[in-house]
């Protein structure tokens, strides 16, 4: 019966060592078989440069869009047909300065990353798709019609954003990544809410509110000065920043206002705690439908989703030694 038992814990531990996330098989799997030579810099366009034409009215649409999401397609707007996002969150809450800051998912570059693979639906996907993605999880809505002119201008702005920057090159600016927290800890220690609250009342409370609720502006429609961090009105379970390891990165390099890659405010460390107090359990946060269909590969699987046969804990706050390959 021992020998059982020792049998069966050896499978059971072979089987997570080899559904353990393997970064090198993703890399494979996003390569395109493209490799650009040249040098890229990173660049942010000149607004004095939009054309007074229809693509130059569409470019100031799809930034309008960014930064203004609940004015045009927030759940408050007077015209419901027009209610596509679930929440009065703003696109760039998440990519801040109107998508143009590095290491805080930049738009710089995006329109020349597609068609590309993705792990969470183990398909390749266009731009269209990943705009859609945000607007069911980190909007909490539904997806903008791929005809609507809400989805060609924010293309179209990313478009601008992106220009001279080569097809499949734009891998190569590495401020298109988020800045990531110290691997080697995060795969030997666990993150810990407790000491992320002691983080976020001191750091982070005083613009999100002390309970998480964010600072709104007055009147419909019109969003938040500061938005809220979990909450009916936050981002939904199925969110990139649900995952403690990518709210981990995009803090640790954003957070608090002011910080930025190279003069961070918070330690990788306190950027850890804090993004698994901002998403425990013990505050509410809307559902996302048919999340369990995420990440179907357990191979490219993120690590910091949830994974059959490894403790919620674990996979929620770490640590990700067993996780990570």
């Amino acid at each position: 019966m021992r020998k059982l038992v020792s049998i069966t814990a050896l499978i059971a531990l072979a089987a997570t060592s080899l559904s353990a996330f393997d970064a090198k098989e993703l890399a494979k799997r996003q390569d395109t078989g493209f490799k650009y030579e040249g040098k890229l810099e990173y660049k942010i366009p000149d607004e004095s440069t939009i054309p007074n034409n229809k693509f130059g009215e569409m470019v100031k649409y799809g930034k309008e869009l960014v930064v203004n999401t609940p004015k045009y397609i927030g759940p408050e707007v007077s015209d419901e047909k027009m209610r596509f996002a679930g929440n009065n969150l703003t696109c760039q809450n998440c990519h801040l300065e109107a998508g143009t800051k590095p290491y805080a998912g930049t738009f710089v570059g995006t329109y020349a990353s597609f068609p590309q693979y993705g792990a969470r639906g183990d398909s390749i996907g266009t731009l269209a798709d990943r705009i859609n993605g945000c607007m069911t999880r980190s909007m909490n809505g539904k997806a903008l019609p791929l005809d609507s002119k809400e989805m060609k201008a924010i293309e179209t702005y990313m478009f601008w954003l992106s220009q001279g920057i080569p097809l499949g090159a734009a891998n190569k600016l590495q401020e298109r990544e988020l800045y990531k927290v110290d691997r080697k800890m995060i795969k030997q220690k666990a993150a810990d809410p407790i000491k992320g609250k002691v983080v976020y009342d001191t750091h982070c409370a005083s613009c999100h509110g002390t309970n998480g609720e964010g600072i709104k502006n007055e009147g419909l429609a019109t969003g938040y000065i500061n938005p809220p961090l979990w909450g009916q009105d936050s981002y939904n379970k199925g969110a990139g920043m649900y995952r403690t390891l990518k709210a981990a990165d995009f803090i640790r390099s954003n957070m608090p206002l002011g910080a930025s890659k190279d003069s961070p405010i918070l330690t990788d460390e306190e950027a850890y705690n804090v993004a698994a107090y901002m998403n425990d359990d013990s505050h509410f946060r809307p559902e996302k439908a048919n999340r369990d269909k995420d990440f179907p590969d357990e191979v490219v699987k993120a690590p910091d989703t949830y994974r059959e046969g490894i403790e919620s804990k674990e996979y929620k706050f770490g640590p990700y030694g067993k996780i990570i390959k």
